[in-house]
Parts: C-alpha cells; sequence; structure tokens
C-alpha cells in the first residue's frame, strides 16, 4: 500500500478538521498506528519532540509540493514560531476516493481514523505530548523538553 494514504486519510477523518503543527501531526499519524491500525506504515525513532519519522516528514513535504495538502502558516499566540495548519486539498479527496475504488490499495483499517483524531486532534499540544511520552516513554528518551514544566530542557 502506499504509505502517503495514511496522512491524507487522517487529514479526511472528522470531515477535514485541519491539524495543527507538523508535531502534532506526527504524533496522531504515530497514534493512529500503534492504537488504532496495529500496522506499521513508517518507522519512527526516539526524537527531540517524541516519536519523530523522517520518511513521514519528507512525505508531507512531499504531499504538500504535488498539492495533495495545503499547509498555510500562521502566528502564534506568544509570537515565537508560526505554526502550521495541515488541511486536505480537493486533489488529496479524489485521491482517497480513487484508492477506496481500488480496495487492493486501501485497507479498510483507514477508516478507523476518526476516533484517533477526535481524541487527540483537540487536546493541547502539551497533554498530547504527555500522553505520547508516558504510554511510550522509549519515544521521549531523546526528547529537548521538560514535559513536567512544560519547557524546553
Amino acid at each position: 500500500m502506499n504509505t502517503k494514504l495514511l496522512p491524507l486519510a487522517l487529514l479526511e477523518a472528522n470531515e477535514t478538521e485541519p491539524i495543527e503543527g507538523i508535531t502534532r501531526f506526527m504524533k496522531l499519524v504515530f497514534l493512529a498506528q500503534e492504537e488504532t491500525l496495529q500496522e506499521e506504515f513508517y518507522e519512527y525513532e526516539a526524537g527531540q519532540y517524541g516519536p519523530y519519522s523522517k520518511s513521514l516528514y519528507d512525505d508531507i513535504d512531499r504531499l504538500e509540493a504535488r498539492g495533495f495538502i495545503e499547509r498555510t502558516d500562521r502566528e502564534t499566540a506568544d509570537d515565537k514560531d508560526d505554526e502550521q495548519v495541515y488541511v486536505l486539498t480537493q486533489k488529496g479527496k479524489r485521491t482517497l476516493e480513487e484508492a477506496r475504488n481500488r480496495s487492493d490499495e486501501f485497507p479498510e483499517t483507514l477508516e478507523d481514523l476518526s476516533d484517533v483524531k477526535g481524541q487527540y486532534n483537540s487536546m493541547d499540544l502539551w497533554e498530547l505530548l504527555e500522553y505520547v511520552y508516558g504510554e511510550y516513554p522509549e519515544m521521549a528518551r531523546n526528547s529537548v523538553l521538560d514535559i513536567a514544566t512544560g519547557k524546553a530542557a
């Protein structure tokens, strides 16, 4: 199966609700794999902000460059960094629909992403990171964040 369908399907879940920030996007795909799909689409390593997948990061960039997803940057409340907001484009929606029509390329498990997105996408980012670090401590071993204080170490 084309692994690029997973980020597209996650963006489509919950009536195409946007995903705010690359860190959140990465954690949602990780949690989808771990808790719902029980299948490894992307390999993760313990990165500076928890589970990190270079291939997923690259796929998100390529999907944006090719018009399957759209990323907009907006200022954060603290004006320190811009936050990326990811949404699925019409081209991305068509691609998912075509993949569904070729059922051998689109596993039914991808239809179950609404629960993961519904549970974790609305969490405060620190709360999401606390959850991921607590449930998957091996993925927090290289973190530069002190989750207890909410600051970079």
